[in-house]
Parts: C-alpha cells; structure tokens; sequence
C-alpha cells in the first residue's frame, strides 16, 4: 500500500508543525512538501519515513511517481 507523504503523517497522529520540528526545517518547508513530496530532499524523506514508521517506498515511489519518470 502507498501513501501520500500527508496520510502517512495523519496516520502516525502527527502535526505539520512537529513534523518539521523533527526534521529540522520550517514549517513552510514542509508543507511545501506536502503538497510536493519530490522536493523532498533524501535524508529527510528517510527521516520521515522512520519517523511514520513506514517505508521510503511506500510514501515517496507511488505507482504514479514511477509511472512519470
């Protein structure tokens, strides 16, 4: 199952803000990314994926994202 990088923080019961707290950018910065996850630098789409407890490729290599490249 794949997830968009904002069900998977809903689902881990997480604020946009305490996202980007633990990932150490601004909260702007991660809505952004919300919005459009491959700007998400790899290091911190690593970092998010663990702190979701899900898996790289279950939020950011969707079958559509893979589909366009």
């Amino acid at each position: 199952m794949t997830f968009t990088l904002k069900q998977a923080r809903l689902l881990s019961g997480f604020t946009q803000a305490q996202v980007a707290k633990e990932l150490d950018v601004h909260r702007h910065t991660y809505i952004k990314w919300e919005r459009n996850a491959d700007d998400m630098p790899i290091g911190k789409a690593k970092k998010a994926s663990e702190l979701f407890g899900k898996g790289v490729d279950e939020i950011f290599f969707t079958h559509e994202s893979t589909l366009s490249r």
